[in-house]
């Protein structure tokens, strides 16, 4: 992905040659940095600067690269740990390593080495690695190479160049070595210092707008992630020749009996879709979206009670149930009947707990209390989210509404002995008392003194949720 001209545009007058020296600080330059680009451009960024770095043709003057070297540390500095983790690490090195600074003039130099540099460049990274920005931030590029340099001591610049050499070495011996083994796209002409092709053109000026120019075509051109590298050849593996106790494939069509009829039959069904199962999928997806008529429900349960594994192949997720629940839940009843041994159970109970209390809900979780054993956490968690909804529903008619139907509710998992109440009678009896205006929670607290005064009796009626909306 080639950056874009926003991008590009920024780099260039971050970079250009007239003002970059003098009109910004460094930490002015990096607050303008970090608005523009995008923390996860960062990487794609900083290979574009890498490329105008070992270039210098499209860096001449020095307040470029340090700018260039600022941002480098700018960009990683609350993520790395240590100098030596750094990205760009090994620019730094090969920035301290370089020392003379006329070997540029007669020497060629690979995309590997960063140019020679100047001393203020080594002083500059030095600052940078020791963690003395304090030094740097508040200057301008120009301003910095004012320094005086007698205070920078050597032995300090060779300790540092020393310890990065090293851990850069560490992390080299991890990586393969084709991956170390590679030259970029783009090399810059050693010899156009030599022989000032730039002032034979038309001096400072048509140079720098040459510059800008050829900058501005390599980013759009991604040139900076394109590179020279050896190919890995490998021989052709030989065939390996089969033993006589080895099995060999034999192509159907090519082999026949006496008759010449093929020895091999294709099967036509192969991998195709079972077409019960697709069907009763569509009519699956269906009733997520809405109630189906109940010649389709009738369908769905008659195939879900002739083959106990189609329940695996319809589609159903714990994450659906909710959807099927409240448009068909005698469908999703006998759903969840046929997943009672399944792995997925307690995730699917899970979803009923969570989900928005309704009569559906409250329907399909008594008709499974009275159908098989459901947990004793997973009902009373439920009863307790029940409760919880009614308190915090603010709505008048409809707090009366959820209050009639969890007593209800309450009231037919306590008859058909799908729950112990002693476990719940102190939040069930609080929860009626709370709302005994109310005609249903009435009579659940007088079935709680029933049971509290005879706890030898019991009532195997079973109660169907039934409530007169009003």
């Amino acid at each position: 992905m080639s950056l874009s001209s926003k991008y590009i545009n920024f780099i260039l007058n971050l970079l250009n040659e007239d003002v970059c020296g003098s009109a910004f600080t460094f930490e002015q330059i990096s607050i303008g940095f970090q608005a523009e680009i995008l923390k996860t451009d960062y990487l794609h960024v900083a290979n574009a600067l890498i490329l105008l770095l070992q270039n210098r043709d499209l860096t001449p003057i020095i307040q470029q690269r340090l700018i260039i070297y600022y941002l480098f540390i700018e960009m990683y500095k609350t993520e790395q740990q240590s100098i030596y983790t750094n990205t760009f690490a090994p620019i730094f090195l090969s920035v301290l390593q370089s020392n003379n600074e006329n070997l540029a003039k007669t020497q060629k130099h690979f995309h590997w080495i960063i140019s020679p540099v100047t001393k203020y460049e080594r002083l500059f990274v030095s600052l940078l690695l020791n963690n003395q920005r304090d030094l740097i931030n508040k200057k301008t590029p120009s301003q910095f190479l004012q320094t005086d340099l007698s205070f920078h001591d050597d032995k300090i610049h060779k300790e540092l160049q020393q310890q990065l050499k090293e851990k850069i070495y560490e992390r080299k011996q991890q990586l393969p070595a084709l991956v170390q083994c590679h030259l970029p796209a783009v090399i810059d002409d050693p010899e156009i210092n030599i022989y000032g092709f730039d002032t034979l053109l038309g001096g400072p000026n048509y140079r720098s707008n040459s510059s800008e120019q050829t900058i501005e075509q390599l980013l759009l051109n991604n040139v900076m992630k394109q590179t020279i590298h050896p190919e890995y050849l490998r021989l052709v593996p030989p065939l390996h020749e089969c033993t006589i106790d080895e099995l060999v494939w034999l192509p159907p069509l090519l082999h026949f009996d006496d008759n010449n009829t093929s020895l091999y039959a294709w099967d036509d069904l192969m991998c195709t879709s079972n077409t019960i199962s697709f069907e009763i999928r569509q009519l699956i997806d269906k009733a997520y979206q809405g109630a189906i008529n109940l010649q389709q429900q009738q369908k769905i349960l008659d195939e879900l009670n002739n083959n106990s594994e189609l329940i695996h192949h319809i589609g159903l997720t714990p994450a659906k149930l909710p959807l099927l629940v409240e448009n068909n839940p005698l469908i999703s009843i006998n759903c969840l009947l046929k997943l009672i041994s399944s792995d997925q159970m307690t995730e699917y109970l899970q979803v009923l707990v969570h989900m928005n209390m309704s009569l559906h809900s409250m329907e399909v979780v008594n008709r499974l209390s009275t159908s098989i054993p459901l947990p004793r956490e997973f009902l009373h968690l439920y009863i307790s989210t029940c409760i919880k909804t009614c308190d915090q529903t603010k709505d008048k008619y409809l707090q009366s509404r959820f209050v009639r139907l969890v007593s209800v509710f309450i009231q037919s998992l306590i008859r058909n002995k799908a729950i112990d109440i002693k476990d719940l009678f102190v939040e069930v009896q609080n929860f009626c008392i709370t709302f005994r205006s109310i005609k249903e929670a009435s009579a659940l607290f007088g079935l709680l003194k029933t049971f509290e005064s005879r706890n030898d009796e019991t009532n195997d009626t079973t109660t169907v949720l039934t409530v007169n909306e009003e």
